[in-house]
């Protein structure tokens, strides 16, 4: 298992995350060690070339999730995956901005993949122009907000993005993904969500 995260916490992060200070792979990497398991997160942001890297020394299925403020970044990680004839589940959770407060709890959860050269879902690139043709680009240093099209969010709208991928993922590992949809949908506001 890899994790990349080039992220430094900064003060706009201290209402809605575990530290304030330092690089976010090494809270992570501490947390970790706390529980007696490895260090896994690398202290730079994923590129074309790591993951190609990656892809290419992974026999079996890839899973690539892309916990993004990014689509410059979702777009590479669907570009390369696809790329390849290799088994892969690409799954990228979103949510919506703190400023509107009618949207404010907002977000979704898009996957896609190939297994046994049969097609999972369909690609986000297809079905999102933000993300086929992104206005952001791809971090490489300094701070995510420098990259970031989106404003803030709140923690209710990213702890149910995060709970709504790994029902995603599980789901794929207990062979019950709905074969008919890609991405899914939910409002915090009204508790409600929608699978297309």
């Amino acid at each position: 298992m890899s994790a990349y995260d080039g992220d430094q916490f900064e003060d706009h992060n201290k209402e809605r995350q575990i530290s304030s200070s330092g690089s976010k792979a090494s809270v992570l990497n501490s947390l970790l060690e706390l529980q007696q398991l490895p260090a896994i997160c690398s202290d730079r942001y994923i590129s074309k070339v790591s993951l190609t890297t990656l892809r290419d020394r992974t026999d079996g299925l890839l899973l690539v999730i892309a916990a993004v403020d990014n689509d410059a970044t979702r777009k590479m990680c669907i570009d390369v995956l696809d790329a390849a004839p290799g088994d892969y589940l690409f799954v990228t959770p979103g949510n919506s901005d703190a400023d509107d407060p009618d949207a404010a709890i907002r977000g979704n959860v898009l996957w896609c993949g190939r297994i046994d050269g049969q097609t999972i879902g369909i690609l986000p690139t297809l079905l999102f122009p933000n993300i086929e043709k992104p206005r952001d680009v791809m971090p490489r240093k300094g701070s995510c907000l420098e990259h970031a099209v989106s404003s803030p969010q709140l923690i209710p709208a990213n702890s149910l993005a995060a709970a709504y991928t790994l029902a995603v993922i599980q789901n794929f590992l207990d062979d019950c993904m709905p074969s008919e949809a890609s991405h899914m949908f939910f409002n915090g506001r009204t508790f409600s969500t929608s699978a297309n």
